[in-house]
């Protein structure tokens, strides 16, 4: 059994007006031990280490045939592409047809993932869901418009040299999940300064030596 809560939060279509969408209450994070684990105790033939090995092998085979340019399609559960972006500071626009864009380095974005309809069905049907509370739960209003969060970011860098996730959470009164997708909008931002540093839990945000101020 799964629940949800309903939240609540501004029309972006439609000034003054407020709607209300359920969102799923996630209990946890399913790991490889555990997923190793619960196909075992579901009666699976196969050792622990034989599911393993068919899961690292699958993640093998999904990366030589997604990096040479194909698609993946695995019946009854979807297709899994690569979304593309560009590794440079240089602007986007094309100045002129007959010129066509300079040399740009290019890498991989994302992994794109969209589920076969009888796997939506099928989980549809799997899903019990149970409303977790009463009431609706209002979104956080933001204190700060995006301009005045990415000012108040690169003040901080100013005066401290760089900023971590928690700390644009704190300055910018926002969630963690928001405050990680905004910072990655400006590093991919051609025209900010604002660009991120090592990986994850370590992970800081600066500014670069050169592009446009703020």
């Amino acid at each position: 059994m799964a629940n949800y809560i309903l939240k609540e939060m501004n029309d972006l279509k439609k000034v003054g007006k407020r709607i209300v969408y359920p969102k799923m209450e996630t209990f946890s994070q399913m790991s490889l031990d555990n997923m190793v684990k619960y196909i075992r105790e579901k009666g699976s033939p196969f050792a622990p280490a034989a599911i393993r090995g068919v899961v690292e092998t699958l993640l093998d085979a999904t990366t030589d045939w997604l990096s040479n340019g194909h698609t993946i399609k695995i019946d009854g559960l979807g297709t899994f592409s690569l979304s593309l972006q560009f590794a440079d500071d240089k602007g986007a626009e094309l100045k002129n047809d007959s010129d066509g864009m300079p040399y740009r380095r290019v890498e991989v974005k994302t992994l794109n993932f969209r589920p076969a309809k009888e796997y939506v069905d099928r989980l549809r049907r799997a899903t019990d869901l149970t409303r977790s509370e009463r009431g609706v739960k209002k979104v956080r209003k933001m204190c700060y418009t995006k301009v005045e969060r990415r000012e108040r970011a690169v003040c901080y860098i100013g005066k401290h040299g760089f900023i971590t996730l928690n700390e644009y959470v704190m300055i910018n009164n926002v969630s963690r999940a928001f405050a990680s997708h905004e910072l990655n909008e400006f590093t991919r931002d051609t025209q900010c300064r604002i660009r991120a540093r090592g990986r994850a839990p370590h992970k800081v945000w600066e500014l670069s030596p050169t592009g446009l101020n703020l």
